[in-house]
């Protein structure tokens, strides 16, 4: 049933971003889409953004977006890259939110897949240049990779495609390999925002013999016992009766049922279906002949709640667990279900240790999620949020009026302006401070995993922090600037100067460059003398360009911005070559 509440936390999250972007309603909902879908950031975003309407705002352009919305090409999956395809409907009143998401997109969305995967080269002459330059990076990554691409269709509407056109849709889709359909209607993206609805988990489970071993100190108390592999994915399925059925003697009953992700709501690591290495060898282990040996192969189980009680002086005691969260072996509960559909009677004489904490302390919780994740190494965005230096920076930027966000979106109850999100502090802390311009943009997982300790070191404080992020607000802007004036030119001309617009963090770390050339010290103080060395960095990298497509001669078609910049070569050119160089030939 449509709800004028549901219709009213969306639009206000929307009006928010319309007020702090100036831009229009449908145009604040893509920012509002991708970034609670995806996680992105502005300068993404608006980079991602293929919409024909929306460029039209920003200059005259020709051809079409053929349904496509927004485009994110994520490079962070090791495996492989994922495109994400993005199209995106908001109604601006409320009476109209209970119709569904409008069919005559399909077709759109469909030719246009189509064209792409035929590599039609009629495409370069029917889409915008945006769009365009999204396709010629596709094509590139085809040389080396099949990628996955997922479809979002996004709306603040309650319905869905009706259901034969649905059917059309997913039938006509899955004719290529490697897609997904996502649809994002308005109850997701409530829930997303206020976590309505977030279940409380409550469940039992029946120890092994006597092997459990407990200990207690203060304000936590803990509970080592040794558990069948089939009890633990039976507390997480999302149905309260089974959960609670401790005695259960048919388990075939549990493939009736899904996990209930609630139960993972504090787990620090979102599970991906058997794309990681290590989701694959667990499930290989769980089917193989050494399956009786997983209880040594694994590191457990640790589950989190409110409460547990059990009787001490019984052989295999149930065990009552009030609000638990799994915190530790998302990946491997996930993998067993998935193991146990396959095959269940190869977790017949599966068992693991599983470690139960009673704590009410939400600051003990997230120091045992973090502890206890180093199976497959989780260090995220959200585990370094606690970090003492992260402490530090936020600490240091509130005096100075600004607000840190060490989560994303801790303050967005502020004006955005105020707000200094971590992830892009570390982008261009990487990219001025350590030189790395390709990774920043796309390895951003190396911020808070490897590369942590190198960015966020005693050197770095808000003065070293503000200055990289100022920097970068003003590449962008300028940018922005620029593109309402390419989106205007012919297409050779496009192709000529449309680098602008995929080459920011290597303009920041060429300005890095020239400013320990003419001896300008990376102070906040020196933010104009540092600005001013902008021109000179974009004719280097419009020179870094010609580098490139004067090395490839005879095939300079197979050059596209996208790809030059994703990889290292313009780093490289620019240390190859001397200033004097790169500056005359501009």
């Amino acid at each position: 049933m449509a709800s004028l509440q549901d219709f009213s936390t969306i639009n206000s999250h929307v009006k928010r971003l319309e007020h702090d972007l100036h831009k229009e309603p449908q145009d604040a909902f893509y920012y509002f889409v991708l970034g609670i879908i995806l996680e992105l950031q502005d300068d993404e975003i608006e980079d991602a953004i293929t919409d024909n309407s929306y460029l039209k705002k920003t200059g005259g352009l020709g051809g079409h977006d053929r349904g496509i919305d927004a485009v994110y090409i994520d490079y962070s999956d090791t495996t492989k890259p994922v495109v994400h395809f993005f199209n995106c409907k908001y109604t601006t009143q409320f009476k109209t939110t209970s119709g569904n998401f409008p069919s005559g997109e399909i077709d759109k969305v469909v030719n246009f897949l189509n064209a792409l995967l035929g590599k039609d080269d009629k495409l370069s002459t029917t889409v915008n240049p945006v769009l365009y330059s999204k396709v010629e990076e596709i094509w590139e990554i085809f040389q080396n990779t099949n990628p996955d691409f997922v479809i979002h269709l996004c709306a603040n509407l309650y319905k869905g495609l009706i259901p034969d056109e649905k059917a059309r849709f997913e039938r006509e889709v899955n004719v290529h390999s490697n897609f997904e359909i996502r649809y994002h209607l308005m109850d997701e993206f409530v829930n997303l925002l206020t976590r309505q609805g977030k279940k409380i988990v409550n469940a039992k489970l029946k120890g092994i013999d006597k092997n459990n071993f407990e200990k207690s100190d203060g304000d936590i108390r803990a509970l080592i016992v040794n558990i069948d592999a089939r009890d633990l994915v039976r507390i997480v399925l999302n149905n309260e009766d089974v959960r609670n059925k401790a005695d259960i003697l048919d388990y075939e009953e549990l493939k009736k049922y899904e996990i209930l992700e609630d139960a993972f709501e504090d787990n620090v690591r979102v599970y991906l279906r058997q794309r990681s290495r290590v989701n694959r060898n667990i499930k290989n282990t769980i089917l193989s002949d050494d399956n009786h040996r997983f209880f040594y192969f694994n590191n457990g189980i640790t589950i989190t709640c409110d409460k547990f009680t059990y009787p001490k002086t019984q052989r295999g005691p149930l065990i009552e667990l009030e609000n638990l969260q799994v915190v530790n072996g998302s990946q491997t509960i996930h993998t067993l279900y998935e193991a146990f559909l396959e095959n269940s009677k190869q977790l017949e004489y599966v068992d693991l240790l599983c470690r139960i904490y009673e704590t009410k302390s939400g600051v003990l919780s997230t120091k045992i999620a973090e502890y206890t994740n180093s199976q497959n190494p989780v260090i995220s965005r959200d585990i370094r949020s606690i970090d003492y230096a992260q402490q530090k920076l936020e600490s240091e930027f509130l005096a100075k009026g600004l607000y840190y966000e060490r989560k994303k979106n801790q303050y967005s109850g502020q004006a955005r302006n105020l707000r200094i999100d971590a992830e892009k502090v570390g982008q261009v802390l990487f990219t001025l401070y350590n030189g790395m311009p390709g990774e920043a943009k796309n390895k951003k997982r190396l911020i808070f995993a490897e590369k942590y300790e190198e960015i966020f070191n005693d050197n770095i404080n808000t003065d070293k922090a503000l200055l990289a992020y100022r920097l970068f607000e003003r590449i962008e802007d300028a940018k922005n600037t620029r593109k309402s004036e390419i989106l205007s030119l012919s297409t050779d001309e496009f192709e000529e100067e449309s680098f602008i617009l995929y080459s920011s963090y290597y303009i920041l770390y060429i300005i890095g460059g020239l400013a320990k050339r003419h001896s300008i010290d990376l102070v906040f103080d020196n933010l104009s003398e540092l600005w001013a060395l902008y021109p000179n960095a974009v004719n280097i990298v419009r020179k870094l360009v010609r580098l490139e497509k004067k090395s490839l001669m005879g095939h300079k078609d197979t050059y596209t911005h996208a790809s030059y910049f994703v990889s290292n070569k313009p780093k490289k050119y620019f240390e190859e070559n001397s200033f004097d160089e790169l500056i005359s030939g501009s």
